[in-house]
């Protein structure tokens, strides 16, 4: 078995789909720092299964997914792919070929696959149980693992032997039987307080029971008895029933002759009847005609006076309507010139006022603009002022630093001359030689200025000036080279008698030249502080002057609001005034309008009224005529009246006689009829009672009715006797019976439950002490040969010493923790804390052998492992790495020239595009042979080591008894039951949350 490739896509620098093929052997992968060596690392990790995104270098798992460079867009899914070879079957499947597919998409989700079948992590660890290849196996050793074994407490170095052992499925069936244990143990507790509980309930339910069938039986005797007494009353009323129900029969058929009699008379006289009430009612008709016609010649007549009464009122109204109508019409006119005249006030007054406002305007600009000036000026003064303080504060900032070179100047120039040995007497004596020089040259410039003040007056060359001129410039000229020479030479004597350092103080660059610097500054500082005030007492003067034009522009503009306020005030008046007028010109106009409305109007009412009068004049003659034809009709209809009544009143009698029979027959059929409902009443509260009583109709057992032998007063007696047994049971559970049915089934449950649960308590604690045994047992097997090899292996690697793992806790091996200790050549026996970092990387190498000489993993990757060796610590490295290269493969990431020479093939990684890794694969057997020569071929013998004292083993269980007789019965333990395979895991925070309870069982070394 051993890794043949990885396929890389989307997983943190590995943007493009990569496909990494090893071979058997040694892999050296080598590369700068930063193109993504320990990625490659990561990748196996991560599909091994790792869930710690620390361990990935990452915040959050989502983020080992590509993100993107400045030219690649980020992707949304990491996939690694890991295929290895099985041909020896080390792995628990029947394929030559296995590939672990890991899958994470940015949303979170997460995808496992054995083989492209989707899987779950728990089947992927499972698959690498006790094969030393895993997240938590010694497969992969970093750096940071190394300091992990080494520094860590003892109790988590116990990982790798565990590993080695093969335990670790022993662990988990052990803690998962333990789980079970405690469950089983809770179960039976909680099962045994209900079974308490029960036990109570099914004894006190037993004795209601028994109690419970006796109250039923009397329940049932009285139910009998009363049955049977209902039955015999009900009997009775249904024969009294049919009785009444045949005498109603009988009237009925007597009513109904009478009847017939009755509704032929009442036929007859309803004929009769018909004819007079009809001819009545045309009597009634004829009178009331006559009187309306009456009513209504007198209503005729009272309004002919009236509407000759109103036609006179209407005409005086007219002669009224007319002479007010001239008066309001002068009036109108009147009203029209005076709202002329006021017009051409209003708009007078509107034109001046607008000239008025115009000014205003012009005013207020006016002192809009002064003001806005003064504001602009103070604003300016402000930031002068502000400037000033600027300024101020500098020149004291530049006062204090000329103070401070001052200082320098004087401690440094002291300090120097002392150094150089400096004479101030040849220092005197040179500036009083040059002091000479000058002072002659001030006598002869002095002397003859008034040559060159001269020569601008010349004009003629040949003039007698002109001669004195050239004499006494030649003589100057003369004199002023002589003194030039002997200023050289005074200068150069002052030169030499001053120390060379003065220079360094007068260069652009020295000290003195500095403080020339500042003090140009704060002259300049000065300047413009002057500048600046002298520019703040202007702008206070323009704005006195600003201010008091705007005191005469406001006085110039309060008189022209005061007139804007007369105008305006005059105007409204006069606006007012003819307002008023011309609403009165309006209410006028109105009441001559409304007044020649009502002139027409009056006049159509008096001629409708004409016409009225003249109506009513005709309709009275017609009604005087009307009257006559109706009272002669009237007198003919009361005489066909008097006949009818003689005839009615004779049937009317005859009736009278009929409907005397008919009620009393009526009155024997009432009675008839309510000593029936009576009796239906008894059977029909018969019927309820028994149903209100016992929830059940009668008429069920109408049957049984005709079959009563028993009188009822015996019925009542053995009723009264059932009752009175009932009362003396007392307080009766009707539901006890079944409530013991079910009482006593769950008390058999819970029985077999208890019995059941202690069979499987105590197999669960023979498994897990089996287990605790088996563990213990495989772990000292495997620790003592790791304690040998170390040893062995130690020794050979630091060319000697001593090196020894221990039990922390003899007594509890499967709990106990290691300590490392280290004895390099010439040093003494001390724990690993105390050794340099290259000791300490040998010693966990040395380890590391020592477990793959007991149980070495299929393969194994190292992640500069050898940074902190030297280069005969590496040679030893490699010369022992390729001998265990026959029986795993070794992937070593390595920045060591020597390592990677001692490998097969050599995988280098690059980021030829930034953010992005390559692989190039190279071989190197040939370039090999070299180094396999120049390995070492020191030989140390193997020493023995002396088994630790204080170890204890547990005793082994005894076994289960397997007769024939208790397997018949006997459940399989759960504990012993495989462990069920789960859906595939979708989100990674599921599979964390599946592996708590491995966590909480050895601890996790990521």
């Amino acid at each position: 078995m051993f890794l043949k490739s990885l396929e890389i896509f989307g997983f943190k620098s590995f943007a493009d789909r990569t496909r990494i093929e090893f071979s058997e052997g040694i892999t050296a992968l080598l590369g700068p720092n930063g193109c993504g060596k320990s990625n490659v690392v990561d990748a196996v990790k991560w599909v091994l299964g790792e869930q710690a995104s620390r361990a990935m270098r990452a915040e959050k798992m989502e983020d080992v997914i590509f993100n993107g460079t400045e030219t690649r867009k980020p992707l949304n899914v990491a996939e690694v792919t890991l295929t290895i070879a099985n041909e020896k079957g080390l792995l628990n499947l029947d394929m030559c070929e296995i590939a672990i597919k890991r899958r994470l998409y940015r949303s979170g989700e997460s995808e496992y696959y054995i083989n492209n079948t989707p899987s779950k992590l728990k089947d992927i660890r499972e698959l690498f149980w006790d094969t030393g290849v895993g997240k938590t196996a010694y497969s992969v050793m970093e750096q940071g693992k190394i300091d992990q074994i080494l520094s860590s407490k003892p109790e988590d170095r116990r990982y790798i032997f565990e590993e080695a052992a093969g335990i670790t499925r022993f662990k988990v069936k052990g803690a998962e039987a333990e789980r079970k244990l405690v469950k089983t143990e809770e179960n039976m507790r909680q099962i045994e307080g209900v079974l308490g509980e029960v036990r109570r309930s099914y004894e006190t339910l037993k004795i209601q029971s028994e109690k419970t069938t006796q109250y039923r039986s009397l329940r049932e005797e009285i139910f009998e008895n009363e049955l049977d007494i209902q039955l015999l009353r009900l009997k009775g009323f249904s024969q009294d029933r049919d009785r009444r129900s045949t005498d109603i029969e009988d009237l009925k058929k007597k009513r109904d002759v009478t009847k017939a009699e009755i509704d032929e008379i009442n036929s007859s006289l309803e004929q009769n009847m018909d004819v007079v009430n009809s001819m009545e009612e045309k009597l009634v008709n004829y009178q009331k005609e006559i009187y309306g016609l009456a009513v209504e010649k007198n209503e005729k007549d009272k309004q002919s006076r009236q509407l000759i009464e109103r036609r006179g009122e209407m005409q005086t109204k007219l002669a009224q309507l007319e002479s007010r109508k001239q008066t309001i019409e002068r009036r109108v006119e009147d009203l029209r010139e005076d709202a002329d005249e006021h017009d051409a006030t209003v708009q007078d007054l509107a034109r001046r006022l607008r000239d008025i406002e115009k000014n205003i305007f012009s005013f207020e600009e006016n002192i809009s603009l002064a003001g806005n000036r003064i504001s602009e000026n103070e604003n300016q003064a402000a930031a002068q002022e502000s400037s000033i303080q600027n300024l101020d504060l500098e020149r004291s900032t530049m006062e204090q630093e000329l103070k401070s070179i001052t200082e320098d100047i004087v401690t440094e120039l002291d300090s120097r001359l002392r150094d150089a040995g400096y004479s101030s007497s040849k220092h005197a004596e040179a500036d009083e030689l040059i002091d000479q020089v000058v002072g002659r040259l001030r006598v002869i410039v002095s002397g003859k200025k008034k040559i060159f003040s001269d020569f601008s007056r010349l004009h003629d060359p040949s003039s007698q000036d002109t001669k004195r001129f050239a004499e006494s410039a030649v003589e100057t000229f003369g004199e002023l080279e002589t003194l030039m020479q002997n200023l050289d030479a005074a200068i150069e004597a002052f030169r030499k008698s001053t120390p060379g350092f003065i220079d360094d103080f007068l260069s652009p660059e020295g000290i003195i030249t500095k403080k020339r610097g500042i003090d140009a500054k704060i002259v300049t500082n000065r300047q413009q502080i002057s500048d600046k005030r002298t520019a703040i007492v202007e702008l206070k003067n323009q704005n006195i002057e600003l201010t008091v034009k705007i005191d005469e522009y406001r006085k110039t503009l309060e008189e022209l609001r005061m007139n804007s306020i007369k105008m305006k005030t005059q105007g409204e008046a006069a606006e007012e005034q003819a307002r008023m007028i011309r609403r009165e010109l309006a209410s006028q106009e109105g009441a001559l309008r409304e007044m020649e409305n009502e002139i027409f109007t009056e006049t159509k009412r008096l001629e409708d009224l004409e016409e009225q009068i003249q109506e009513i004049e005709g309709e009275l003659a017609s009604i005087e005529h009307k009257g006559k034809t109706i009272t002669k009709a009237l007198e003919e209809l009361e005489n066909d009246i008097t006949s009818r009544n003689t005839d009615v009143s004779s049937k009317k009698d005859r009736l009278k006689f009929q409907s005397a029979e008919m009620g009393k027959i009526q009155s024997q059929m009432e009675k008839y009829h309510m000593d029936l409902a009576t009796t239906e009443t008894e059977i029909k509260n018969i019927q309820e009672n028994f149903r209100d009583t016992h929830s059940r109709e009668l008429l069920e057992f109408e049957e049984r009715m005709f079959t009563i032998e028993s009188p009822a007063g015996e019925l009542r007696e053995r009723l009264t006797l059932a009752r009175q047994k009932l009362r003396n049971l007392g307080s009766v559970n009707l539901m006890a019976v079944e409530e013991y049915g079910e009482a006593k089934e769950r008390y058999d449950f819970l029985n077999n439950q208890i019995l059941d649960l202690q069979k499987a308590r105590d197999d669960l604690k023979r498994i897990t002490e089996e287990i605790r045994v088996e563990s213990t047992e495989l772990f000292l097997a495997t620790y003592n040969r790791i304690k040998k090899n170390f040893h062995n292996m130690f020794r050979r690697l630091f060319g000697g010493g001593r090196g020894e793992v221990r039990l922390v806790d003899p007594a509890n091996v499967l709990e106990s923790g290691i300590d490392i200790f280290a004895q390099p050549p010439g040093k003494k026996l001390e724990n690993i804390g105390l050794l340099s970092g290259g000791e300490k990387s040998m010693t966990a190498v040395a380890l590391l052998f020592a477990t793959y000489m007991v149980k070495p993993s299929p393969f194994c990757l190292l992640d500069e492992i050898d940074a902190a060796l030297d280069e005969q610590n590496v040679t030893r490295f490699i010369s022992t790495l390729r001998e265990f290269a026959n029986v795993s493969q070794y992937i070593v990431i390595t920045h060591n020239k020597k390592t990677v020479m001692g490998a097969g093939t050599m995988l280098g990684v690059t980021m030829e595009e930034s953010g992005v890794t390559k692989i190039i694969a190279i071989r190197l057997e040939g370039e090999n042979e070299v180094i396999q020569r120049a390995v070492s071929e020191e030989k140390f013998e193997e020493e023995d080591v002396p088994l630790e004292e204080g170890i204890v083993i547990p005793p082994r269980p005894p076994r289960r008894n397997l007769s024939p007789a208790s397997t018949k019965t006997e459940e399989p333990v759960e504990a012993e039951e495989p462990i069920e395979r789960e859906e595939p895991i979708e989100r990674e925070e599921v599979v964390e949350a599946e592996d708590s309870a491995e966590a909480n069982e050895f601890q996790d070394h990521d």
